[in-house]
């Protein structure tokens, strides 16, 4: 089984989901792992597609179709194997706080400091119930190395977030 990723971005409207995995379907290939999501009228795709190689090249052999037929900027990479993933656990981060510039990148900067992979990350705001104010929601799917002591990793995230005023939680993903 060999991988290509797809990405496309573009104008939002009804039908993409659709026209986008008959795409994919139609030549063969198989939708592994994707995320999808509108942003502000903007429609961004990002999924792995598998297949047997002649399917693959099919996929990309017609992306300018794709491209046309749904007016997204249509790119296929190339998917390297899947890499065993060592000695890691899988944790969930999540947190809320009342918004403010620099929460993703000081959280970024903890992780990193500590050799935590952010597997992924997603982050919204929404008004706040009777106030408005906009709140500030994360999750993250980190991979933590069996070297970082999470008692350590827990304590680092409780000092950042009581420092930042956010509400937060750690568990086993």
């Amino acid at each position: 089984m060999h991988h290509v990723i797809l990405t496309a971005i573009g104008r939002d409207r009804p039908g993409l989901v659709d026209e986008i995995s008959e795409y994919v379907f139609a030549r063969g290939g198989n939708i592994e792992d994707s995320r999808m999501v509108n942003l502000r009228g903007r429609f961004a795709v990002m999924m792995l597609v598998g297949g047997e190689s002649n399917t693959l090249e099919k996929v990309r052999a017609d992306a300018a179709s794709l491209s046309k037929q749904t007016a997204l900027q249509v790119e296929l990479y190339d998917a390297p194997p899947a890499h065993k993933q060592g000695a890691a656990m899988a944790y969930r981060l999540t947190g809320t706080a009342i918004d403010q510039p620099g929460l993703v990148n000081r959280v970024a900067k903890l992780l990193r400091g500590m050799n935590v992979n952010i597997e992924s990350l997603e982050t919204l705001l929404r008004p706040a119930p009777y106030t408005g104010a906009p709140m500030f929601e994360m999750e993250l799917i980190l991979s933590v190395p069996q070297t970082t002591p999470v008692n350590q990793l827990r304590q680092n995230v409780a000092n950042a977030c009581d420092e930042l005023n956010i509400d937060w939680k750690l568990d086993r993903a």
